[in-house]
């Protein structure tokens, strides 16, 4: 019996080791394909974008503290506001499958309802920028809790395809100007974050790009997965004039102030106007650090707590 039970150890052992052998081969090769596809948008996919004088972007789902009657927790949801549009820029987390989700409750409590917004861009496929893995998993996404509520014609932008009853998403492979003063970054791949490489090693995500007045482009994210790097050339690949901020989620865990020093620096040389990290991917210390290195440019994200610029 004990040579048996043995065996099968060994058995499950050597399975075990072999798919995880496999998944980092795939990992390896999505990574040097993400390489080639990150390069694949040049100058010739410039575009134009008008300019808005005001940008408002009010976290409505993160998880920065909230006050009193709001909630959070880990995921990401903006409401962006220019002089063009109002876009709802992922929908959150629903963690626990409430009946009323976190997002759905933080709206009525600041007194906004979809029907001010005039479309909806999902950055990339995870739970906690879909309304939780029960519509992720499903290829789909809900502002809500357990159901879909009606979007009627408001345009849907989605890095992959997808699906929402009674509206056909956009699948915003490439970039698309979305308004006047906005546009999509279109779909950068990243390599995915552990466990989910075992199965999937390879994501796709988008940011936005909003022309401010005098400024320059500011970039929005969900998690930034591409990286800052990749990200900035992007941008300086498409637009016209130089970025003047980053907002959003750039997936920098525990990283200390020395190890993101670098990070620090490439974005130093733009001289941002507006520098704002998501809490939801990039700890106290990432935080910091980025606060520290710039000191008149930062500004912290935080449910319900608008951040204007300029």
């Amino acid at each position: 019996m004990k040579t048996l039970l043995g065996r099968l150890f060994l058995l499950a052992l050597v399975g075990l080791l072999l798919f995880v052998g496999v998944a980092f081969f795939r990992l390896q090769l999505a990574v040097q394909e993400i390489k080639v596809e990150t390069q694949s948008v040049g100058a010739g996919a410039s575009i134009e974008l008008g300019e808005t004088q005001k940008l408002e972007i009010l976290p409505l789902y993160e998880k920065g503290a909230a006050p009193d009657g709001l909630q959070s927790g880990h995921g990401v949801s903006y409401l962006i506001r220019t002089d063009s549009t109002t876009i709802l820029f992922d929908v959150g987390n629903n963690l626990k499958a409430a009946p009323v989700s976190p997002l759905e409750h933080n709206m009525a409590a600041l007194g906004i309802s979809l029907d001010e917004i005039d479309m909806v861009v999902v950055s990339h496929r995870h739970p906690d920028h879909t309304g939780g893995n029960q519509w992720g998993s499903k290829m789909t996404f809900s502002p809500a809790g357990l159901s879909q509520p009606p979007l009627g014609d408001r345009p849907i932008y989605v890095p992959e395809p997808m699906t929402y009853p009674g509206s056909q998403p956009v699948f915003s492979e490439a970039p698309i100007r979305l308004s006047d003063d906005t546009a999509t970054t279109g779909v950068m791949t990243f390599s995915q974050p552990f466990p989910i490489w075992l199965a999937l090693p390879k994501g796709d995500e988008q940011a936005l790009a909003i022309h401010v007045a005098g400024q320059g482009i500011v970039l929005v994210t969900g998690c930034g997965h591409m990286g800052l790097s990749a990200l900035l050339e992007r941008a300086d690949a498409l637009f016209q004039a130089p970025v003047a901020g980053v907002i959003g989620g750039l997936h920098y865990g525990n990283a200390s102030a020395q190890e993101l020093q670098p990070q620090i620096d490439l974005l130093h040389a733009l001289d941002p106007g507006v520098v704002a990290l998501s809490p939801h991917d990039s700890g106290p210390q990432a935080l910091e650090a980025f606060a520290q290195g710039f000191p008149t440019a930062y500004q912290p994200i935080q449910v319900g707590q608008a951040i204007q610029f300029p």
